[in-house]
């Protein structure tokens, strides 16, 4: 099953915050509710303003990332019935959207997971 598109949601660092919605039915009327939320940041100097890194360090961090990093998270309930599911996605998603204006709009987000997917690239060698 695709997953479907639930809110697309500008943020104020000029990233864009996505829900989609992955859940599945589990029984006659049960449902695993997974939404997952996902932020693509492409790899640019920009975002180091505050976080200055080298010249070299930066193009390392591109050749090694691609051009861009995808943040994704899973927010999941189990087994909620049918009568409660669709209310049980809006509150996820609500949260979301309310966790991304404070959280995932900050102007260093992007900086912190690109350093962070680096350097748990140079870990698992």
């Amino acid at each position: 099953m695709k997953p479907r598109p639930l809110l697309s949601c500008p943020l104020k660092n000029g990233l864009t915050l996505l829900c989609l919605d992955q859940s599945k039915k589990i029984a006659a009327d049960r449902w695993y509710v997974c939404i997952g939320v996902q932020i693509a940041i492409p790899v640019d100097i920009k975002w180091f303003a505050n976080h200055p890194v080298e010249q070299d360090m930066f193009h390392e961090m591109r050749r090694e990332l691609g051009q861009e990093v995808l943040f994704e998270q899973l927010k999941e309930r189990n087994f909620v019935s049918d009568l409660v599911k669709d209310q049980v996605v809006k509150e996820i998603c609500d949260s979301v959207e309310e966790m991304g204006s404070r959280y995932f709009s900050h102007h260093d987000f992007a900086a912190k997971y690109i350093l962070k997917r680096y350097a748990d690239q140079h870990r698992r060698r």
